[in-house]
């Protein structure tokens, strides 16, 4: 999977492996409401920690998230 997702977060629960930080984001996609993902975001892939009810630009390589930022509100 490459490319970028637009996402509205509904929880977001820190977590870490071998002492990095994720968070793990249940999202949902504006395209396929009905449809709740689960995303494993680095830290160093966010400016800060991910809000819940905020709008994110996900961006992946190979499947992997690499990217998060806000979207800017219209």
């Amino acid at each position: 999977m490459v490319g970028s997702w637009s996402v509205l977060v509904h929880s977001v629960r820190p977590f870490t492996i071998h002492g990095d930080l994720y968070y793990e984001l249940t999202a949902q996609r504006p395209d396929e409401p009905s449809t709740a993902v689960i995303l494993r975001v680095p830290q160093h892939a966010v400016a800060s920690e991910p809000i819940v009810g905020q709008r994110l630009t996900v961006t992946f390589l190979m499947g992997q998230v690499v990217g998060c930022k806000p979207e800017i509100e219209q």
